[in-house]
C-alpha cells in the first residue's frame, strides 16, 4: 500500500496534475455563472413539472449557499432580484446566451479532465484530439441537461423528504432516510466518478477497476473540503485585504480541490491498473 502511494504520486508528480487542476479549476469557474443561470433560468420555466413549492426551495438553497461565500449586501441587492426575476418569469435570453457560454467553457473544462485522465494512463496519444473534444463535449452537455431535473434533488434534504412523506409512513421512513441519506449521495456521486473514469480512457478495463480511485477522490474531496472551509473562515473570512476578492478565491479554491481529487483518483487506478494488468 505504501509503494503503490509513493508510485501514485511520483507519478501525478511527472504528469502536472498540479497545473492541470488548476486548469480545470478556471475552466470550471468561468463556466460556474453561465451554468447556475441556465438551470435556473430552466427552473423558472418548468414550475409545473417541480411544483412552486420546489422553485422556492431551489431560490432559498441558492441564497443560503450564496450566503456562505457572499457579503450579506451582495446577496441582497444583487443574487436575490435576479434570483426572483429569473426564478418566477423565467428569461430566454439568459437560457440562450447562457447555455453558449456555459457550454463553451464547461465543455473546455471537461476536456481537461478527459485529458488528464487519459496521460494517467499513458493513453494520450490514443485517442485523436479532436475525438477527445467531441467526448468532453458529450459528456458536459449531458450533465448539462440533466442539471435542471438534478439542482432540485439536492434540494431535498432529510426533513424536506421527510415533510413530503405521508404521516403514517414517516415512522418507517424517517430513520431510513436520516441514516442513508448521506450514505447514498456519497455512493451516487462515487458512481458518477467511475463513469467518468471510464468514458474518458480509451481503452476500457473492468467497471470495478475505477472504484478505487472514486473512492480516494471522494475521500480526498470531503478531506479538501472542510479543509478548505475551515482556512477559508480563519484566513479569508472577514479579511478586509482581500475584499471583493474573498467570493471568487473561495470558488476558484474549492473548484481546484474538487480537480485535483478527481486527477488523483484517475493516477490510483492508473497505477494498479499497470501493477495487475490482467486483475
Amino acid at each position: 500500500m505504501r509503494r503503490l502511494a509513493a508510485r501514485t504520486l511520483r507519478r501525478a508528480w511527472a504528469d502536472r496534475v498540479l497545473g492541470l487542476a488548476a486548469e480545470a479549476g478556471f475552466w470550471a469557474l468561468l463556466s460556474l455563472t453561465p451554468l447556475l443561470l441556465v438551470l435556473v433560468a430552466a427552473i423558472g420555466y418548468l414550475p409545473s413539472l417541480f411544483g412552486a413549492g420546489t422553485v422556492s426551495e431551489v431560490e432559498t438553497w441558492i441564497l443560503t449557499v450564496a450566503g456562505h461565500v457572499l457579503a450579506p449586501s451582495a446577496v441582497e441587492e444583487v443574487i436575490d432580484p435576479v434570483l426572483a426575476d429569473v426564478l418566477r418569469h423565467g428569461r430566454g435570453e439568459i437560457v440562450s446566451a447562457g447555455f453558449l457560454l456555459a457550454l463553451w467553457s464547461g465543455s473546455a473544462a471537461m476536456n481537461t479532465y478527459v485529458n488528464a485522465i487519459t496521460i494517467a494512463y499513458g493513453m494520450h496519444d490514443l485517442r485523436p484530439a479532436l475525438r477527445a473534444r467531441a467526448l468532453a463535449f458529450a459528456l458536459y452537455l449531458g450533465a448539462l441537461g440533466s442539471g435542471a431535473l438534478v439542482l432540485p434533488l439536492l434540494v431535498a434534504t432529510p426533513d424536506w423528504i421527510l415533510a413530503a412523506t405521508p404521516a403514517d409512513a414517516r415512522p418507517v421512513v424517517g430513520p431510513l432516510v436520516s441514516v442513508g441519506y448521506w450514505p447514498v449521495l456519497i455512493v451516487l456521486c462515487t458512481g458518477l466518478l467511475v463513469v467518468l473514469y471510464r468514458a474518458a480512457t480509451p481503452v476500457r478495463g473492468r467497471w470495478r477497476r475505477e472504484v478505487p480511485g472514486a473512492v480516494l477522490a471522494m475521500l480526498l474531496w470531503l478531506g479538501g473540503s472542510m479543509t478548505l472551509r475551515l482556512f477559508m473562515s480563519l484566513v479569508i473570512a472577514g479579511n478586509a485585504a482581500y475584499g471583493v476578492l474573498a467570493a471568487p478565491a473561495a470558488a476558484l479554491l474549492f473548484l481546484y480541490v474538487t480537480a485535483l481529487a478527481v486527477l488523483l483518483g484517475a493516477e490510483l487506478n492508473a497505477q494498479i491498473a499497470r501493477s495487475r494488468p490482467d486483475g
